[in-house]
């Protein structure tokens, strides 16, 4: 992982993501591919969402889970590579973009009431959705919503 000032942050407005019930899915508006992550994955994912610097998340994740094989440190690299792999994610610099990463990210990120075994975070890609979402694109909806109903003359 790399030094304290290197951080992702996520790739919007080609990404889109929602948690439901503790399972983060993920859309890729690019591609039409989407995502779905739970448990450790879904809390990286939320980390990198609240501005955690990478150096911050392992310890994160070893102060929530409890982690008795010692490969965690592995499991959370590689993880955090597939999401930039798959440009879910996107390196920024804190001193370029200071002004972009929120400064209070610890006080967003609540602790566990009890810590749960480390599973290793599986990214798991769906591609069956992919030329219905390219086809519909809803990514140019404007910032009234879809459907928008159009004014009465």
């Amino acid at each position: 992982m790399s030094g304290n000032g290197y951080r992702l942050k996520i790739n919007e407005p080609n990404i889109v993501h929602e948690n439901i019930d503790g399972e983060t899915v993920i859309l890729n508006l690019d591609s039409g591919n989407y995502y779905s992550i739970v448990d450790v994955g879904a809390d990286i994912w939320n980390y990198i969402e609240k501005g955690a610097p990478i150096s911050e998340i392992l310890p994160l994740i070893r102060e929530n889970y409890e982690c008795f094989q010692g490969d965690e440190e592995n499991a959370v690299d590689s993880f955090i590579k597939q999401l930039q792999q798959e440009g879910l994610v996107i390196p920024i610099d804190d001193k370029l973009n200071a002004s972009l990463l929120p400064q209070n990210w610890k006080e967003q990120i609540t602790a566990k009431e009890s810590r749960a075994v480390f599973n290793v975070p599986v990214l798991n890609r769906y591609t069956d959705m992919q030329d219905l979402l390219l086809l519909d694109p809803i990514h140019e909806v404007d910032a009234t919503g879809w459907p928008s109903i159009k004014p009465l003359p």
